[in-house]
């Protein structure tokens, strides 16, 4: 028996086939924009209708519903829930814990964070969109790779400007030949909705520059905000993300040949006063839990973004804003994935709060280990045998079962006051930190690339930048 990956139904069997419906009919009659006329004439290849001059691509109900039966079905009653992580780095700040300030990023700062990620036994990797390490705008989908590769992590797979695709394309040719993969194999690119329902016109080209190479670039959702690109009802935000879903997966069936069924929700909501989309909000756990609903419905994947905080530096808030939106998202999924380290809306990089996440994920693994209901597990007769009052200490019993039934903590406190005031008032954020200046010390633990790449990737960036400014 394994706790998460449970169904846990937050509204009834009408309500799901009401958003199914009302989702079919967004598809159908609103359906998608797609400012490309050459992936509008694959879908038109599909039989899907195409309105080339006002860019639109439309979904009839029957044609979504053929796909939906199709797909091969998400066993979620075999399944087995999983837990990952890596350290996510966006457009962000550095939290240094030597001054506990928020500064920029340089390479050093940039290495050290990879290599601590690579250090936490429940988080082991790192990835970055974009280079933080301050280059030409032009050139950053090039150093994202450069810097990546040389330290260990691995790339977001921005693109940012269409210019940038021979580049990249020649790039990954050098990095194939490195690894003695393919291209197909090492190739990693993505580029995201930003308004709901519609691929603008630089995300349409570069997926259609990479199609017509045999590579497939990801399409990544629009993280609709309630109030503002989406409906502000719970209800009306999930709809249109049902929609965007669907038409996603078709379009990765068309044009990629994947046919699957996965369903992801990030949907947050617009704060009024500030105009932004706090991560920190309850709407987003029961978002996820309504989507994970609809998934089992149609027998779909599901993941769900959730672990994260506005929280500007490690604190209360933080660990309970993460706790609020992790914890329902694990127990109704059978897979959840946190990026470990994040702070203030994925403003802030903090190597403390990594430290903090990956005692954190230790903690919550325990949903996905599986326990025993047997009459071993039960122990009956020693129950018996031992009888009122009874102490189970220094029985066979807890010797066999005591390291696989019971978590045990790193960081957090597990002492009583007295022993706590002792050892000085340290709170789990002190522990964390000098874990994180104690690291900091030691020799980086790069995993490099070898001379020969870097020097043709460094080639490559130079012709680059040569050519994009004239």
């Amino acid at each position: 028996m394994i706790p998460a990956g449970r169904a846990f139904n937050v509204i009834d069997a009408n309500q799901v086939k009401m958003i199914h419906h009302s989702a079919l009919r967004i598809l159908e009659e609103m359906g998608m924009q797609i400012q490309n006329k050459k992936l509008l004439l694959r879908l038109a290849d599909r039989g899907l209708p195409v309105d080339l001059e006002n860019e639109r691509v439309r979904f009839p109900s029957p044609f979504v519903e053929q796909f939906i039966a199709d797909t091969e079905k998400y066993d979620w009653e075999n399944v087995k829930p999983s837990i990952g992580s890596s350290a996510g780095v966006y457009h962000s700040l550095f939290h240094d814990p030597m001054t506990n300030q928020l500064v920029p990023w340089n390479e050093d700062r940039l290495a050290f964070y990879f290599s601590l990620a690579r250090r936490m036994s429940h988080i082991g990797s790192a990835s970055t969109l974009g280079s933080r390490v301050p280059v030409p705008d032009s050139l950053e989908a090039l150093y994202e790779r450069y810097f990546c590769w040389k330290y260990g992590a691995t790339e977001g797979g921005s693109i940012n400007i269409d210019e940038m695709c021979p580049y990249l394309y020649d790039l990954y040719q050098v990095f194939a030949s490195e690894r003695h993969e393919s291209l197909q194999q090492v190739f990693r690119g993505t580029v995201y909705l930003v308004p709901a329902m519609k691929l603008g016109v630089h995300e349409a080209y570069q997926i259609a520059y990479f199609l017509e190479r045999g590579l497939h670039v990801h399409i990544g959702s629009s993280m609709m905000t309630m109030g503002a690109n989406a409906p502000v009802t719970l209800a009306g935000a999930v709809t249109l993300n049902l929609a965007e879903q669907l038409a996603l997966r078709i379009l990765d069936w068309v044009l990629f040949g994947e046919k699957h069924l996965s369903l992801y929700s990030s949907l947050s909501v617009l704060d009024m006063r500030s105009t932004i989309r706090p991560f920190g909000a309850p709407e987003m756990a029961i978002a996820n839990l309504m989507t994970a609903q609809i998934a089992r419905f149609y027998g779909a994947s599901f993941s769900g973004h959730g672990g994260l905080t506005d929280s500007k530096l490690p604190s209360v808030e933080s660990g309970a804003q993460k706790a609020m939106t992790a914890l329902p998202t694990l127990m109704v999924s059978s897979s959840f994935w946190l990026d470990a380290g994040l702070l203030g809306i994925d403003e802030v990089c903090s190597p403390v709060q990594m430290i903090l996440d990956n005692e954190f994920l230790s903690a919550i693994k325990r949903f996905v280990q599986e326990y025993e209901v047997t009459p071993e597990t039960i122990g009956l007769e020693l129950i018996l045998k031992v009888g009122p009052a009874g102490n189970y200490v220094d029985k066979m019993h807890t010797v066999r079962y005591f390291r696989n039934e019971h978590w045990r903590p790193s960081i957090w406190s597990r002492q009583m006051l007295n022993p706590w005031l002792a050892e000085g008032c340290r709170l789990d954020v002190d522990k964390a930190r000098e874990m994180a200046l104690d690291i900091q010390k030691q020799p980086l633990d790069t995993s490099g690339m070898s001379e020969g790449l870097e020097q043709e990737v460094l080639k490559i960036i130079e012709r680059a930048k040569r050519d994009l400014s004239n």
